[in-house]
């Protein structure tokens, strides 16, 4: 099968498997767990989260509605890039390996895992991903969106990649300063020899 039919079959299923390992399969657990629910992107932190919540989800609304259109319409009515073969290939490669690391790092946080930043205290994790890089959720979706980026390369997938990069990067550096507040020098400590997103790069 070639990367261009395999993509517009692939990418929907792709999206439906995402919404569900790693966002509502996890939630239901965490509920189940703590009875506490797993979004609380709208209900504590500071204003500048809810805003970074309602951008994250318009962008996760897209990429539902560009995988349908893709499905739907093709590539050339999207304005899809002819790019080789290889690059959209290593885009999937990208997805596959994001959405392994996503999975594996939500389940390593257990109980401490949520969608924003909670008012309730959460346990610091600093094992196995997380003693690779200090966001290991975040760099396995920053994996899975530029892969999409490049197994369906156009002007949309590249300013949505754009604006998610953006809202990681407000959304994470929120959390560390929130994390430094309840975790004092043992989160210091261990920001100052983990990396933020890649191994080594991004020390506090």
């Amino acid at each position: 099968m070639d990367v261009t039919t395999f993509t517009r079959l692939a990418l929907p299923l792709a999206t439906l498997a995402f919404l569900l390992f790693a966002m509502v399969l996890p939630s239901v657990r965490l509920s189940r767990r703590t009875g506490r629910p797993a979004l609380v992107l709208h209900r504590s932190g500071p204003p500048l989260q809810r805003v970074i919540g309602v951008g994250m989800a318009l962008f996760m609304g897209a990429i539902v509605l560009w995988s349908a259109a893709l499905l739907a319409l093709g590539e050339a009515a999207l304005g899809v890039w002819a790019v080789p073969g290889s690059v959209r290939w290593s885009g999937w490669a990208l997805v596959v390996a994001g959405f392994v690391v996503t999975v594996r790092a939500q389940l390593e946080m257990g109980a401490s895992w949520r969608i924003g930043i909670d008012s309730e205290r959460t346990e610091l994790v600093t094992g196995g991903l997380f003693n690779v890089v200090r966001n290991p959720i975040f760099s396995g979706m920053l994996a899975v969106v530029t892969g999409v980026t490049l197994a369906t390369p156009s002007a949309w997938t590249v300013m949505g990649w754009l604006d998610y990069v953006l809202l990681v990067s407000l959304q994470v550096r929120l959390e560390e300063d929130h994390l430094q507040g309840l975790h004092g020098s043992a989160y210091q400590r261990y920001a100052a020899r983990v990396g933020r997103f890649i191994p080594g790069v991004g020390l506090r």
